[in-house]
């Protein structure tokens, strides 16, 4: 038979057992899609919104694709990483079997989505501005200085200029008709969650390669891009329930 006393001490025990368990667990949770668009930087296109297009070309300058998600899910969790995923419908140009991102960074700007497929727009995400609801130009400084089409343009906020954050993991490889995944860096997830990043970013450096990316618009969303965040699961409180117990633990007699 068991005393009290051995009945109270393997009580404490477990509970310390279990808080520490529940504490580390490490958990996945599904960030649902907002909105994605397609930045046209060609000269003919540069003041148009693509948010309602079903096919994301990510080209270069002349076609920077932009996702955001909704991370209310993780609010209050402790970021450990991501894994970011996005559906390749078809590549073209140079290379037609298979083709990388040169880099994927964070959007360091607010931005609306639009509902434009190549529209003429000055209220929604444009190349040259993020949206009038939000400001007549994608910041006020000239971060990354390539002046194309005037100072400042969308590339200021994007590829870690302006404050955005470059991912370290290296880039994505796609092929047609295919999913791809990638780990995402804990500092550029936080940023999402923090909310001082608004989105993700995919860019190729040259315009040779035409890789085709599905928006959630295709198909209903069945293959819009995805965001897992690896987070630390936290059941315990202070002055919870736990602490509740170990109080009263401590005080039996």
């Amino acid at each position: 038979m068991f005393s009290r006393s051995s009945i109270t001490l393997i009580a404490i025990v477990t509970f310390i057992v279990l808080a520490f368990a529940f504490t580390a667990a490490a958990i996945d949770v599904e960030c649902p899609i907002m909105a994605d668009t397609l930045i046209a930087g060609h000269s003919s296109e540069n003041n148009m919104n693509c948010g309602a297009r079903e096919n994301l070309r990510v080209k270069g300058y002349q076609g920077i694709v932009v996702f955001r998600f909704d991370m209310s899910p993780v609010q209050g969790l402790a970021v450990e990483g991501a894994t970011f995923g996005a559906f390749c419908r078809s590549i073209s140009g140079e290379a037609t079997d298979s083709a990388p991102t040169d880099a994927i960074s964070t959007i360091a700007y607010d931005w609306i989505e639009g509902t434009g497929d190549y529209t003429v727009s000055e209220d929604s995400a444009t190349y040259l501005w993020p949206g009038s609801g939000i400001a007549d130009t994608w910041g006020e400084d000239d971060n990354e200085g390539s002046n194309r089409y005037g100072p400042i343009d969308v590339q200021d906020v994007i590829n870690g200029a302006g404050g955005s954050i470059v991912n370290s993991n290296g880039v994505m490889t796609f092929e047609p008709d295919s999913r791809s995944e990638i780990e995402l860096d804990m500092e550029l997830a936080q940023g999402l969650v923090d909310g001082s990043q608004y989105g993700i970013v995919l860019w190729r450096d040259t315009v040779g390669v035409n890789l085709d990316l599905a928006s959630r618009e295709w198909q209903g969303g069945a293959n819009a891009a995805t965001l897992v965040v690896h987070a630390e699961a936290s059941a315990v409180t202070p002055g919870g329930k736990l602490a509740q117990r170990w109080g009263a633990l401590k005080s039996m007699k």
